[in-house]
């Protein structure tokens, strides 16, 4: 079995054979974080890519989406070898992450890995679902205290909300807090334009961005 099989099982909604390819891989010495970028955040970019007006279909999404989302449960199940928890993930407890989807998009896939991915290194999110107005993210963060902002869109409809978060959280005194970006209409722009701290590429990507800014 290879990467290249899990990818397809997902494309094709399979869970099942998705989840067992995946156990096979780890068994076989396959890194944690291998199988998702190249597994599951693969998958589910073909399918981003494929979803245009004439092909969408939402049923064939959902379930990729499970079939990603049950590999991810499994990869960080307790007691799974995972390569990407190997360090001391107590150096990041206490650590707060609001994060969402923005206000017009309704995609969860890419937030869900990006959730599951840093609360295994031990941060605390609290997921404010999809079509997440920015006041509202913002206010969270504020009665949180958090130290990040995470925010996700495929829609480059949203990009004028994602803008807004900086101002609003200035307004509310949040100055210390970081916002990153992700998502593929967001990643067609630069931290500056959207008004955040960064854009991330991958999951682990924004993951490494945050451990980096603890530092």
């Amino acid at each position: 079995m290879t990467i290249q099989h899990i990818r397809q099982a997902i494309i094709v909604g399979d869970n099942e054979n998705a989840v067992a390819i995946a156990k096979t891989l780890i068994k076989g010495g396959t890194k944690s974080k291998e199988i998702i970028i190249n597994g599951v955040t693969e998958a589910m970019a073909f399918l981003d890519k494929k979803c245009t007006i004439q092909e969408f279909c939402l049923l064939e999404l959902m379930l990729a989406g499970r079939a990603a989302m049950d590999v991810i449960d499994y990869l960080y199940a307790e007691g799974i070898p995972n390569d990407e928890t190997s360090h001391d993930t107590a150096l990041h407890r206490g650590k707060k992450i609001i994060l969402g989807t923005i206000k017009g998009d309704m995609h969860e896939i890419g937030k869900n890995i990006f959730s599951m991915v840093v609360r295994s290194h031990g941060y605390q999110v609290t997921d404010m679902g999809k079509n997440v107005d920015p006041n509202d993210l913002v206010l969270r963060a504020f009665e949180d205290k958090a130290d990040f902002i995470a925010v996700s869109s495929l829609i480059t409809s949203t990009v004028f909300h994602v803008t807004e978060i900086r101002k609003i959280a200035m307004d509310k005194g949040l100055h210390t807090v970081k916002i990153i970006a992700g998502g593929a209409a967001l990643q067609q722009s630069d931290a500056d334009y959207l008004n955040v701290d960064y854009v991330a590429d991958t999951a682990f990507d924004g993951l490494r961005y945050m451990e980096t800014s603890e530092s």
